[in-house]
């Protein structure tokens, strides 16, 4: 009988659950090492004071049959449907989202900008190649939605996302991302309020309990996972992986979901250019605020926008309008995300630091003077944005080359190094899954169910 392969998966996020959940445990022998105390990596939860939080919103967006099969078959009766309620609060008012096409509602010399701007963008640059998402994402979004529309919203709110100059990234990462509405919708959006909905997430998936953990712990199951090990090195010529409980795993395959350059800094004697590559891998950091307020219903909304430089934070997100039971009863939580430079987050344990945060929230008018903050808990997201550098298709075509005939699949959101959501994560997994075991890949996946 043929011995069975040997697959070391880093990192126990969806991505790495999802591979070693694809592979036949009949022919592969399959190891995951995980540095923290739970699966899940950023879809991960925590439960302080009886609120459940995740590591800021992860909401579920399916979009191919396989995954929503998969998904009702790990998460059955712990699964509700939602649908989106997202905002822009700017100018003082609270509009529908997406910004580009709900404009009503702001004052009429913004909405005359945004919508004028619309036009005579659409007029200047009807043709694709002009809109391409390899230009600069200012430039792109000049282009593509006018200047009002990027003066008002798509400038400001981007800025405090990315923390880098427009001019320094592509729109590349856009795609499904940042609806692009006709100039029909945004002229109707300008005089009421529209039902239109648009983008990839209208309607969404949420687990009733426990937070978005469940989804990780229920591929986990069954799978050989060593928490709180870390891949200290990664000895690729001798295809070995150095843990840090001292253990050292032979392997066959290797999958990392590790960020890339995290991966890169493990593997001692990289080839010279892929040394230079490396080192102009960049990123942002986020902060996830999450925060106990000790009254109901503070907001009805999902998310909403904060494109403003006055707001330190550029999200918030209520978990409880996905679910009630992850709060108390008669409390609410929210998720609020504040845009850092790379590997730089505020002193988050300086008091004025909170200070801030609830003085724009009241300002918001989400909360009140008088609303008492139950739970604050503060987790800092050093990869959380990759930044999609003119340079950065060039630099990975390299890198994923040289690592794939090394046997090593960089796979998920950081592992790829790309903007993804949670269902491409899983549907990765199960692509590197096949590609190991030498399985074509299944039909399903290639194309979105309508």
């Amino acid at each position: 009988m043929k011995n069975k392969s040997k697959v070391v998966v880093l990192g126990g996020g969806l991505a790495g659950l999802s591979a070693a959940y694809h592979l036949d445990p009949a022919h592969h022998d399959v190891r995951i090492a995980e540095k923290s105390g739970s699966v899940g990596g950023t879809a991960r939860s925590v439960t302080l004071k009886g609120f459940t939080f995740d590591i800021t919103g992860h909401l579920l967006h399916l979009h191919y049959d396989y995954t929503k099969g998969l998904i009702q078959k790990l998460l059955a009766g712990n699964l509700y449907t939602c649908i989106r309620k997202a905002s822009i609060f700017s100018n003082g008012v609270q509009t529908e989202y997406p910004f580009q096409a709900n404009t009503f509602g702001l004052p009429k010399k913004v909405i005359s900008e945004c919508v004028e701007g619309f036009k005579e963008a659409v007029k200047k640059y009807s043709d694709p190649a002009l809109r391409s998402t390899s230009l600069p994402f200012a430039d792109w979004s000049l282009r593509t939605f006018g200047a009002g529309i990027h003066k008002h919203f798509m400038k400001p709110y981007n800025e405090k996302l990315w923390q880098v100059d427009l001019k320094e990234m592509t729109a590349e990462w856009c795609g499904m991302f940042v609806p692009q509405p006709k100039v029909g919708d945004v002229v109707a959006g300008s005089q009421k309020r529209p039902k239109k909905s648009f983008g990839y997430n209208a309607t969404f998936l949420y687990p009733k309990k426990g937070g978005i953990q469940v989804l990780s712990e229920s591929i986990a199951k069954g799978l050989d996972v060593r928490l709180n090990c870390a891949a200290d090195e990664v000895l690729w010529r001798e295809k070995k992986v150095r843990l840090s409980n001292g253990d050292v795993l032979d392997y066959d395959s290797l999958v990392s979901t590790l960020p890339l350059a995290e991966l890169l800094k493990r593997m001692p004697g990289l080839p010279p250019e892929i040394e230079c590559l490396k080192a102009r891998l960049r990123f942002t950091s986020v902060l996830c605020v999450n925060l106990g307020v000790d009254r109901s219903k503070i907001s009805d909304r999902s998310w909403i926008y904060f494109p403003e430089k006055k707001f330190p934070f550029y999200r918030v997100g209520f978990p409880m309008n996905f679910t009630p039971h992850i709060v108390p009863k008669g409390c609410s939580s929210m998720y609020v995300e504040v845009g850092c430079p790379a590997g730089k987050v505020p002193d988050f344990k300086n008091p004025d630091f909170l200070k801030g945060i609830r003085k724009g929230l009241e300002e918001a008018k989400i909360l009140k003077k008088s609303d008492k903050i139950l739970v604050a808990d503060y987790i800092p997201i050093r990869y959380a944005y990759v930044v999609y550098t003119p340079e950065r298709k060039a630099q990975m075509e390299k890198i994923l080359k040289f690592l794939n005939g090394n046997s090593i699949h960089s796979i998920g959101r950081y592992g790829a190094w790309k903007y993804s959501f949670m269902e491409e994560a899983i549907l990765d997994g199960k692509k590197t899954a096949e590609l190991i075991s030498g399985a074509s890949p299944a039909r399903e996946p290639l194309s979105p169910s309508r």
